[in-house]
């Protein structure tokens, strides 16, 4: 029964991700500079927010896997690294930071239950 609640929470966890991640407005830039990589307007998501919200979608559906085989331990670890990375790295952006917040909460609640 925990391994269901679970996987709602990384299921809900993961829409919350993607929806700000990518679909939110997104700063683009012509040139390919790097330093554009990681340039956004208030209140937009940078090329880097949204290379890194695809990624921890891919950690989320492996997640996802895990809970289903029952073997959510194996991961455990990385998953409070990604989690302490995910927080760092939303630091950069104000609004993303703001608006993730139900995702990191839900993955907390992951790790702990």
């Amino acid at each position: 029964m925990k391994n269901y609640i679970k996987i709602i929470l990384s299921i809900l966890s993961i829409i919350n991700i993607y929806i700000i991640t990518n679909c939110s407005n997104r700063t683009i830039h012509d040139n390919n500079n790097i330093i554009n990589y990681f340039i956004h307007n208030k209140g937009e998501v940078c090329p880097f927010g949204v290379l890194c919200g695809k990624i921890m979608l891919i950690l989320g559906l492996i997640q996802i896997i895990f809970l289903i085989k029952d073997n959510y331990n194996i991961i455990k670890n990385y998953n409070i690294i990604f989690l302490i990375l995910g927080i760092l790295f939303s630091f950069m952006n104000y609004y993303v930071l703001l608006n993730i917040i139900p995702a990191f909460i839900l993955q907390l609640l992951i790790i702990i239950i």
